[in-house]
């Protein structure tokens, strides 16, 4: 079981039909989740709804999610009861490829074949060389923020930095509300996202609370999905099957237990 297992080139890598769709989670905010969504949603879409899925991680100063894939291969090998989980789980770990933002398009040319999905572990700074060419392979850009003037300050800055330098269209760009509290943040999130349309700016409709346990190693793995429990008004639910919608993925899912 290794992070970045070689195979022969993709049909996404020779630019035909089947090229996979790509996902970022991106902001210049620290600490607004963009890398435990990713996790998170890549998980349960693989190991959960039958979608091929792989991530590139750029993040080259951290590497968070690839070291993430190291730590947990080299547990599995000294734990029976999650090596036992795992082969009876009878699905192959998704890729997670490392690197540099200047590297996707050649990442992308590594992956399997069969590769359906991929979500890139971005840099929290747009400065970061080869941020620009990164970006440009993505199809949909999730920037998560918070209801706080300065997280929506520093998003919507870092939206505009994009839009600014021809990266990315704005249809192809989205606002998740994460950390998300209802009875404090309701009201002013739907202000706020009448706001945004009004920029052609548009927001998902599955709003992720502040949750704790998404932190937790044994929910945000790379190698299982997240306990069907945790999923209980946890907004994750509804983001699954919304980003299926939006990226047109055909799911097969693997159990009925959603």
């Amino acid at each position: 079981m290794t992070s970045s297992t070689q195979q022969p080139q993709s049909e996404a890598a020779a630019g035909l039909a089947s090229s996979p769709k790509v996902i970022a989670f991106a902001t210049q905010k620290g600490g607004m989740g963009k890398t435990t969504l990713s996790v998170l949603v890549a998980s349960w879409l693989h190991y959960k709804r039958g979608i091929k899925v792989a991530i590139l991680d750029v993040d080259g100063s951290q590497l968070s999610v690839y070291n993430q894939r190291v730590r947990e291969s080299q547990q599995i090998e000294t734990d029976e009861e999650l090596m036992t989980r795992l082969n009876e789980q009878d699905i192959e770990p998704y890729p997670i490829l490392s690197g540099y933002p200047g590297d996707v398009p050649a990442l992308l040319k590594e992956l399997p074949g069969d590769v359906q999905l991929v979500f890139i572990d971005m840099p929290g700074n747009i400065e970061v060389d080869g941020y620009e060419t990164a970006i440009k392979c993505v199809d949909l850009l999730i920037v998560p923020m918070e209801t706080s003037e300065y997280s929506v300050t520093t998003g919507i800055s870092y939206l505009n930095a994009i839009q600014e330098i021809n990266l990315l269209p704005v249809d192809r760009c989205r606002i998740v509300w994460n950390k998300y509290k209802p009875s404090r943040d309701g009201e002013l999130a739907d202000l706020l996202e009448g706001r945004f349309k009004d920029i052609d700016l548009l927001c998902l409709k599955s709003r992720i609370p502040q949750r704790d346990s998404y932190q937790d190693s044994a929910n945000r793995s790379t190698l299982f999905p997240m306990p069907t429990n945790y999923l209980r008004n946890s907004g994750l639910k509804d983001l699954f099957p919304e980003i299926e919608t939006l990226v047109s993925i055909t799911a097969n899912p693997t159990s009925d237990d959603e």
